[in-house]
């Protein structure tokens, strides 16, 4: 594919991205009223607990742009990720036998399961409810993003690609197909796509990245990829 239309498809990627994370940003439908806490599953992973879901610090997201609060040059080995990642927090009130409960209401990534999870806590921090989120892609954080980022960065199909000067880094929305086995059920595949130049108008790669496992499972995907270094500049 020419560089203008390389250019064209990856406009249209970071549109379609930030249409995809607002989609995923929003919450689940429930399919029923919260079970009780003593019905609530015990994962075994660390939670809140006493100290209150509030108290667990600023939760980020991004749309996946490289810049000011992004690196793309930070070492895979040092970015290690929980075993349940929280990825959007916010106040609720429940309607629990006829009074209102104010609650507190998570949205993470059970790396250890490999699914979404929705934990529901009261104020005080205890636990409410929790229920899984087959087939919830959800957001993807600042972190999961860098660490994509450095996987792709180190991978031994890219490391010539991706150690020009001056790339541009894009990623942030999910990739799920059941038919594909790198990217099927309990993978947590994310797009990044690369490129250079003032306005990154020139094509260097678009990969496929499983944060669940932790390596690059399509080096050069899709149509809109300019193929290894011989053969995207000669």
């Amino acid at each position: 594919m020419s560089e203008p239309n390389f250019h064209f498809c990856r406009v249209a990627a970071i549109a379609l991205a930030a249409a995809l994370l607002a989609a995923c940003s929003s919450a689940p439908p429930r399919a029923a009223a919260p079970v009780a806490a003593a019905t609530a599953p015990d994962t075994g992973k660390t939670g809140p607990g006493k100290t209150g879901p509030g108290k667990l610090g600023t939760l980020s997201g991004t749309a996946g742009v490289t810049g000011p609060q992004l690196s793309s040059a930070r070492a895979s080995a040092e970015i290690q990720l929980p075993d349940v990642l929280v990825i959007r927090r916010y106040d609720d009130v429940f309607s629990d036998h006829g009074k209102n409960l104010p609650v507190t209401v998570e949205y993470a990534w059970d790396y250890g399961r490999g699914l979404g999870i929705e934990r529901v806590y009261t104020r005080d921090g205890q636990p409410y409810s929790q229920r899984d989120l087959p087939g919830q892609t959800m957001n993807f954080t600042d972190t999961e993003i860098e660490l994509a980022f450095a996987l792709a960065r180190e991978d031994s199909g890219l490391q010539a690609l991706l150690s020009q000067p001056d790339l541009r880094f894009y990623g942030g929305f999910a990739y799920r197909d059941l038919d594909d086995p790198g990217c099927g059920e309990a993978s947590r595949c994310v797009h990044v796509i690369v490129s250079a130049g003032a306005d990154g108008e020139r094509a260097v790669a678009h990969a496929i990245v499983d944060l669940q496992q932790r390596k690059v499972v399509h080096p050069f995907f899709g149509p809109d990829n300019p193929g290894p270094l011989s053969q995207a500049h000669p």
